[in-house]
């Protein structure tokens, strides 16, 4: 089978779905290529066209081609209008993955579309209106021409038909629940945290990443804690974050010992959770929860927003708390500070868990589901 996969967001700034594409493909890649197959990378898909895609995944096998790397803007687009006109792809795919929300027309191709999550429409005030537009108009694209759904989440899956109720089923459409996992190696075992190994939030600075309530909960939590451990936020800038910015500034004005990281690059990234004392994910929601995964793949322990996808991802080794309660965070970040065993526990209950989620596993479940379109 040749299977064209979409790495167009692999180009730019990385957040989750973006990391999503890259270590799905080289999974896909390492388990489909002993079996004969081969693949396609596209460094542009459909509407997303990259200005640049130097940045892109890129695998060094013969077996595996790039035709669109290098593409300027306008070339790509004049390629992709081809292509809905009829024009097959590079080497007449049988199958190609969506990743980037996109669903170009593929008259020669089975579309299989991957559903990362459905805040663009469920939560509109978390998105843009350019971004969510684009994902509203392309999912609605994606009902029509995609042979196959791939789900990031058994959540996002829920939330796919609680918006289109039996649609799947109606429509005879396959799908399979296709999770995510660590980029990187899981500790060996959970690492004693020092004195001043700092909490940490990992996420672009965008309203459903609720870092406002992290930082409430912070200041909270350094009112009443004996070593007054730092927080590091790593992450990009993302939409509507001015007043997180501000609020920021505001607390390191006061001395608080508040770091923003931006966005940090992925040796970096590893540092930091192997260094961090724990994790926090306050969002209020997420398809899936990178961060989270690998939070526990690092032996952290994990403070965890109660919505959406994150229970499902954390099981039994994170604990809860409801994201409109700062002060219930912080409640939990002090007694998990006041209580080592606690902390010792809930270590080696994320490692436990974190074995639950692989890449390989993934890929293999993927490829299946191919095979049957």
């Amino acid at each position: 089978m040749r299977i064209g996969l979409d790495v167009s967001q692999t180009c730019a700034e990385r957040a989750g779905c973006a990391w999503y594409a890259d270590a799905l493909s080289r999974a896909l890649v390492a388990e489909g290529l002993p079996r004969g197959h081969t693949f396609e990378l596209y460094h542009h898909f459909g509407g997303w066209i990259n200005a640049d895609t130097t940045r892109g995944t890129m695998i060094d096998d013969p077996r595996v081609t790039a035709p669109l790397r290098g593409l300027n803007p306008a070339a790509a687009r004049e390629f992709w209008s081809e292509v809905a006109t009829g024009e097959p792809l590079p080497g007449k795919p049988d199958v190609v993955l969506s990743f980037s929300f996109h669903a170009p027309k593929l008259p020669h191709s089975k579309l299989v579309y991957t559903v990362h999550d459905l805040a663009f429409w469920l939560h509109p005030d978390f998105a843009t209106d350019d971004t969510r537009l684009v994902c509203q108009r392309e999912l609605l694209q994606a009902l029509a021409r995609a042979a196959g759904f791939l789900f990031v989440s058994e959540h996002t899956r829920r939330e796919f038909e609680l918006l289109l109720p039996n649609w799947l089923e109606l429509h005879s459409r396959p799908n399979l629940v296709a999770p995510g996992a660590s980029r990187f190696p899981a500790a060996a075992a959970p690492r004693p945290a020092a004195d001043n190994a700092p909490w940490l939030v990992v996420g672009s600075l965008e309203p459903r990443k609720n870092h406002a309530a992290a930082l409430d909960a912070y200041e909270l939590y350094h009112e009443h804690s004996s070593l007054r451990r730092p927080l590091v936020l790593a992450g990009g800038p993302g939409w509507k974050s001015a007043a997180v910015s501000a609020r920021l500034a505001e607390l390191q004005q006061r001395g608080l010992p508040v770091r923003h990281a931006g966005y940090v690059a992925d040796a970096d990234l590893a540092a930091l959770y192997a260094g961090a004392f724990a994790l926090l994910v306050p969002s209020w929601h997420e398809g899936f929860g990178l961060p989270l995964v690998e939070g526990l793949a690092a032996g952290l322990p994990v403070l965890a927003s109660e919505r959406a996808s994150l229970p499902e991802v954390g099981g039994h080794a994170a604990a809860y708390f409801p994201p409109e309660s700062p002060a219930a965070l912080a409640e939990a970040m002090l007694a998990l500070e006041n209580e080592p065993a606690s902390r010792a526990q809930r270590a080696a209950a994320s490692l436990e868990r974190s074995r639950a989620f692989s890449w390989a596993a993934t890929a293999k479940s993927v490829l299946e589901f191919t095979a049957r379109l």
